[in-house]
């Protein structure tokens, strides 16, 4: 049973006003359904404890007292009827439990969505160009390096082959993201690409997000159950330490992943139908951490110190968002997003992100800390963008753009693609 009684009970008012502050299509009055629902099932365990107890007194007593056979039988039968109505009441609070969002931090700036985002601050300079910049995915096309129409005719909208030095460069960010951060002292993880629809709930907040997700089913289907592809790297980066106990002294693990990722973008529908922007595959690298519970909120700011500095090197302009309780994620304490000038567009565009979910996703992977006394919390789990590759090449075909149409490679990743143009 996910559910945790006394977290809620200590936290009541404070996730009643999250949910209210969040604008979310139930309202705060969950919580208190959740703590009556809990009372229900308190009850039926007393009730079932008393009839395990009756049970037990009869079989002991077998034999010498002939007549309680039938009593014993019946006692069977409530038995089990009992049983399986607290485990679907127990299942109902799971459910509700699971719905129930992050508390926020005193900072978040309180709007129903985007348009409440505080913009924190802007950080380099948007180039002057004397002509009218071409969009990645016509230049690209032009230079024979990007090909939506086949990929559209054998997979569908929202896909993309890259060819020739795209390739390359979408390794050399890959490479830069993870040299960076494992220089850092960051492990670098490459996770399987298909998680189970029990671990995935741990994850993610399924009411509002499993329409973004691919289900894969097969002949193992009946064996380990529903499948999803993910949706993004840090879900099995995390979900590696679902019901595991990790000891104070091995904290704080960071991690640095790479994988593509899969996601539908329903609710997208009319955004970026077409190019390299809002794509159902797509690659990335991304950063973890699991910590102490008093380290979060500082591992946050690392992570965006190293969003920062990779932006900064490949001379990237960009801004860096608050996020407002109506845009962010239910399951982030704080959430930033970091946004990159797009020249085409003509504005900033959103490329990352970075999510401090505090112990939301801990208490349902059941990820915890035991310290030297042997005392165990739950974990603080952080999780921000490395470098999202395709809107970083797109970012780069616009910015880098020449009069030409050639385009510069930002020097920092040079040493890995072996040009400096193209």
């Amino acid at each position: 049973m996910a559910f945790n009684l006394k977290y809620v009970e200590e936290n009541k008012d404070a996730l009643t006003d999250s949910i209210n502050k969040r604008f979310l299509p139930f309202d705060g009055d969950e919580v208190e359904k959740l703590l009556s629902l809990y009372a229900v099932i308190k009850s039926q365990r007393a009730e079932l404890d008393k009839l395990r107890q009756r049970r037990n007194e009869i079989e002991l007593a077998r034999g010498k007292e002939a007549e309680k056979r039938d009593e014993a039988k019946e006692l069977r039968i409530n038995i089990s009827q009992r049983e399986k109505e607290l485990e679907e009441k127990e299942a109902e609070a799971d459910e509700l439990f699971l719905k129930i969002p992050n508390i926020l931090d005193k900072s978040v700036p309180i709007a129903k969505d985007e348009s409440g985002n505080l913009e924190l601050k802007k950080v380099g300079v948007i180039p002057e160009k004397d002509f009218e910049v071409k969009s990645a995915e016509e230049l690209a096309t032009s230079k024979h390096m990007l090909d939506l129409e086949s990929a559209a005719n054998i997979s569908g909208s929202r896909f993309m082959f890259l060819k020739g030095k795209l390739v390359q460069l979408a390794l050399a960010l890959e490479m830069y993201s993870l040299n960076k951060l494992i220089q850092k002292g960051y492990t670098a993880v490459l996770p399987p690409l298909l998680m189970k629809e029990e671990v995935y709930k741990g994850i993610a907040h399924m009411s509002t997000f499993e329409d973004a997700l691919y289900k894969v089913t097969g002949k193992e289907e009946n064996e380990e159950g529903v499948r999803f592809l993910i949706s993004t790297t840090e879900h099995p980066l995390i979900a590696m330490y679902s019901n595991k106990t990790i000891e104070e002294s091995d904290l704080p693990i960071k991690l640095i992943g790479e994988s593509p990722a899969f996601r539908k973008e329903a609710g997208a529908h009319g955004k970026d139908t077409k190019g390299m922007f809002r794509l159902h595959q797509f690659d990335q690298t991304e950063q973890i951490a699991i910590c102490k519970p008093e380290d979060s909120s500082k591992i946050q700011e690392e992570f965006l110190a190293n969003e920062e500095e990779m932006l900064k090197e490949l001379g990237l302009p960009y801004r860096v968002m608050l996020l407002s309780s109506g845009d962010m994620g239910v399951r982030d304490f704080k959430q930033y997003d970091l946004e990159v000038f797009m020249p085409f567009q003509k504005k900033y565009r959103e490329v990352m992100s970075n999510d401090n979910c505090t112990d939301w996703i801990a208490r349902r992977s059941n990820i915890k800390i035991v310290d030297k006394k042997g005392e165990k919390v739950y974990a603080h789990t952080v999780d921000a963008t490395g470098l999202p590759i395709q809107r970083i090449i797109k970012a780069i075909l616009e910015i880098y753009q020449e009069k030409d149409g050639t385009v510069k490679i930002p020097q920092p990743l040079v040493n890995y693609t072996g040009f400096s143009e193209f």
